[in-house]
């Protein structure tokens, strides 16, 4: 793993159900889609413990962006909804370390060319992780990735 600093910022809240914005998801969208990723080989509760968050850690790498290489998990043409076409999915091993103690998370990142809205910044990445008590938007962190899961660059 190789660590990189990064802020936590808000995000859209769709992935949580939390958005005033966009209602069609109001159980969000990784409780949604958790049921695919589990018959396709990935359990959340069994990878997190039963300890996570049912949505996404928007975190800022900036100035830097980030490529997809080859991350550990892969799904293709996942129809989790009737709103949208299929889209496909990376997820990477990952940790999060925040106030001297690490926690277990996941790099999860929409394929760009299947997504369909809701849109990041090309220097944001998102992360489902373990319940991280005390952590708000603006805080910084450190990111521990899998170098050949994804490669950062200069934005």
């Amino acid at each position: 793993m190789k660590a990189i600093p990064a802020i936590l910022l808000q995000g859209h809240g769709v992935a949580s159900g939390r958005s005033s914005n966009d209602r069609r998801f109001p159980q969000g969208t990784i409780k949604m889609q958790q049921p695919f990723f589990k018959a396709l080989g990935l359990d959340f509760d069994e990878y997190f413990g039963g300890d996570y968050v049912s949505g996404t850690l928007n975190l800022s790498i900036a100035p830097m962006t980030y490529d997809i290489l080859k991350p550990e998990y892969f799904f293709k043409n996942v129809a989790w909804t009737d709103i949208f076409p299929a889209e496909n999915f990376f997820m990477s091993a990952a940790h999060i370390h925040y106030q001297g103690q690490a926690y277990r998370a996941l790099l999860y990142i929409p394929d760009p060319a299947t997504k369909p809205d809701h849109f990041q910044a090309p220097s944001t990445i998102e992360a489902i992780a373990q319940t991280i008590p005390g952590i708000e938007y603006g805080h910084g962190l450190s990111l521990a990735y899998n170098p050949s899961a994804i490669a950062l660059r200069d934005a």
